[in-house]
């Protein structure tokens, strides 16, 4: 399944702690130069012909979406095994996103249905990396 680094989950990771206040020493320009990179990773691995697939779920509410959350992460990893090429990353509290090389096809339309049979209400499901 994976096999590569994910820059995604961590400058998204650090860009929240920097919105929560965890980044004190920052300078002003950073944020934006991390969206910058995110933009540009993910036009690279479009070009590679990988997918995304995002599932944005924020604060899990109860024990409820907790357990829909994790049976989410359980069927997209028997989906990223199969697969040429994937990668599940996130961040905590906020999304997950699975990313599959264009050839599994029929395994990203398999993604797509599962995240939208479990999903309580409250998710998004977005066809391309977070936002």
């Amino acid at each position: 399944m994976q096999d590569t680094y994910d820059p995604f989950s961590f400058l998204l990771s650090e860009i929240s702690a920097f919105d929560a206040g965890e980044r004190e020493n920052w300078d002003p320009c950073q944020r934006q130069h991390y969206f910058d990179v995110l933009l540009a990773d993910e036009a690279e691995e479009i070009a590679w012909g990988r997918r995304h697939l995002t599932v944005v779920h924020g604060r899990l509410t109860d024990d409820i979406e907790a357990d829909l959350l994790d049976d989410l992460f359980a069927a997209w990893e028997e989906v990223a095994v199969s697969a040429s090429w994937a990668r599940i990353g996130g961040v905590p509290d906020q999304h997950l996103t699975l990313t599959i090389a264009d050839d599994s096809s029929d395994l990203f339309s398999a993604a797509i249905d599962v995240s939208l049979r479990l999903n309580p209400g409250s998710w998004r499901v977005i066809e391309g990396a977070f936002p």
